[in-house]
């Protein structure tokens, strides 16, 4: 990932059922969301993708969660949006999905 000012990290946590949710509000110009680390619990089999953007561009391919996943990536992080985007986690029907973030932003 190309580099940048490092924000503070940020931790919150996911609840929800669904198909579209925003999990970082945009952070305005010239800045991007980071994602360092995350986990999903889904309460029954959920496919979900996150997006830079609602309905933007895809970060991740489709995960069909069958059980929870954890992922981490403390030195680089995992994926970020785009600048000036918020970051959305959507899925495919509306399964309860739970879980954390870990992010923070990129100037």
């Amino acid at each position: 990932m190309p580099g940048g000012v490092l924000g503070e990290v940020q931790f919150l946590s996911i609840s929800t059922a669904a198909g579209d949710t925003t999990l970082v509000a945009a952070q305005g110009a010239n800045t991007k969301i980071r994602v360092i680390g995350f986990a999903l619990v889904p309460a029954a089999s959920a496919v979900v993708n996150f997006f830079s953007g609602t309905g933007g561009t895809a970060l991740t391919g489709a995960m069909t969660l069958t059980a929870p996943i954890w992922v981490e990536s403390a030195a680089f992080g995992v994926f970020e949006t785009a600048v000036n985007t918020l970051l959305n986690l959507h899925q495919t029907g509306a399964v309860q999905i739970s879980g954390w973030l870990l992010w923070c932003t990129v100037t």
